[in-house]
């Protein structure tokens, strides 16, 4: 589901440590606010990496599942939150997320849709694998801000080079304001909100799995309940 020509995996630790926790500590400030306002207790990190973020979200009865294009990631993320993370999945087609139709109350993704070239399918498999009234949250860099390709090109690529790797075509679906609330309506989510954080670096969508009423919902129905719901 993500086409990267780098392996950056060991960048993941680096996420909560300075300067990058400018950058990633309002990510996990939104989600844990997201968490917080989902009724629901089924909570997916679609291309979630070693999910270090897991020990700042909600310490209750939430079943948070995982999954990723990348083992090592999912044996890391095992053997850090143990019983806790409910499940672990790898993703192995590009075209389809390794769950049942409805399972989740709220499907995140962060620091993903960029990596897409074609993001379509990919949101379509977010918006099937959410609940009615469930939510989604996504995040990603804010392309929409003048100064974030000059960073990207010279000081963040200087240490990608000095790590091992590069970020040229790492990011191949740049992302603005406007083109992710499109992409995400386009896919069939509504209540969508998109707004920028972390000194407008960030990009934060949430949006809302609409409950659809099935065309034969009347025939379902005995006559005196469909009184009642009609009244």
């Amino acid at each position: 589901m993500m086409h990267e020509s780098v392996d950056y995996f060991s960048n993941h630790a680096l996420k909560l440590k300075f300067p990058w926790k400018l950058y990633h500590a309002p990510i996990i400030d939104a989600l844990r606010m997201e968490v917080a306002r989902t009724p629901g207790l089924d909570v997916l990190n679609v291309g979630s990496g070693p999910f270090f973020e897991l020990d700042r979200l909600p310490r209750d009865a939430r079943r948070y599942s995982i999954c990723d294009i990348d083992e090592r990631a999912l044996d890391v993320a095992r053997a850090l939150h143990g019983p806790r993370l409910h499940g672990a999945r790898l993703v192995t087609s590009p075209d389809r997320l390794p769950y049942d139709d409805r399972s989740f109350d709220l499907v995140a993704a962060m620091e993903v849709i960029e990596h897409l070239p074609d993001a379509r399918q990919w949101l379509r498999e977010i918006v099937r694998v959410t609940r009615p009234n469930g939510r989604v949250f996504i995040t990603t860099p804010n392309y929409g801000f003048s100064t974030l390709g000059v960073i990207e090109r010279t000081a963040l690529e200087a240490v990608a080079r000095f790590q091992g790797f590069t970020r040229k075509d790492l990011h191949p679906n740049k992302m603005t304001a406007r083109s992710l609330e499109v992409a995400l309506e386009e896919a069939g989510l509504t209540d969508v909100s998109v707004r920028t954080i972390a000194f407008d670096w960030v990009l934060v969508a949430t949006a809302q799995r609409a409950f659809q009423v099935p065309d034969d919902f009347n025939d379902l129905l005995p006559n005196d309940e469909l009184d009642a719901w009609e009244r």
